[in-house]
């Protein structure tokens, strides 16, 4: 599976990003009705959210190779996505676009296609993760699910708070500079830290997976919230002559998983 790079745009040198696994909430808790409204505080924002475009810098390791990469992206609801992956010069190495969680992705350096293939089955080849567009949408804003529809709010030692969001999902709180901000969820089989909050949005979003083979950092940069997608932009002009191939063939190729 781990034979040969395709992406450019990705290094195998990469700062210790897995270091330091961050910290969930641990000990007595008790029942605390206010976090609730924190919550709904802390992602007022969401109510609308409708797209993000945003540049994202992806750090991080699926098993035991590394990853590294810049993505132009673009996420709208329900669940229609673009990804570029950006290359030091030329073509992209990679574009993947779709909707309603079925997608194209084409190898324009290679010529090579894959077309409607569901979403999260290419996504766990390019990066590991495997999430579905709409999922990945609503992480990676802090959001979380959509509507929101909190309960069973908590409170814990050291200024912890949560509250559960259906099932398998949970969102942990604290206070940043005075505001409840979401800092942490539990998301199914992945675990989901933020940092860096800019305007109520997280800039940095850090997911791991319950195994421990997964753990990717985005730095989230030019971060555009509900502007007009194309819809143009949800599909991939397939080049003529490009070469059909299958997920198994994605595999052996490794995106996102080599050096520059």
């Amino acid at each position: 599976m781990m034979r040969r790079a395709l992406v450019t745009a990705c290094a195998i040198g990469l700062c210790a990003c897995a270091a330091r696994t961050p910290t969930r909430p641990s000990g007595l808790q008790s029942q605390d009705p206010t976090a609730i409204d924190a919550f709904n505080q802390a992602t007022r924002q969401c109510a609308g959210l409708k797209t993000l475009t945003a540049e994202l810098r992806l750090s991080g390791r699926a098993g035991t190779e590394k990853l590294r990469g810049t993505l132009h992206t673009g996420l709208a609801a329900p669940a229609s996505l673009r990804f570029e992956a950006v290359a030091p010069f030329g073509q992209p190495v990679f574009i993947l676009a779709g909707r309603d969680n079925r997608a194209t992705l084409l190898l324009p350096r290679d010529k090579r296609v894959l077309e409607d293939a569901p979403v999260p089955d290419v996504l766990e080849r390019l990066t590991g993760l495997r999430l579905a567009a709409n999922d990945l949408r609503l992480i990676l804003t802090g959001c979380l699910a959509q509507p929101a529809s909190p309960t069973e709010g908590r409170v814990f030692a050291g200024g912890w708070r949560a509250v559960t969001l259906g099932a398998g999902i949970t969102a942990y709180l604290k206070s940043i500079n005075g505001a409840s901000s979401v800092v942490a969820a539990d998301h199914g089989n992945w675990r989901v830290d933020y940092a860096n909050h800019q305007n109520l949005w997280p800039r940095s979003v850090r997911i791991r997976s319950i195994s421990g083979d997964v753990d990717m950092t985005a730095a989230v940069e030019q971060l555009e919230i509900n502007t007009e997608i194309d819809e143009r932009a949800f599909a991939v002009a397939v080049p003529p002559g490009a070469e059909s191939m299958t997920l198994e063939h994605l595999r052996s190729v490794v995106p996102l998983r080599g050096s520059n």
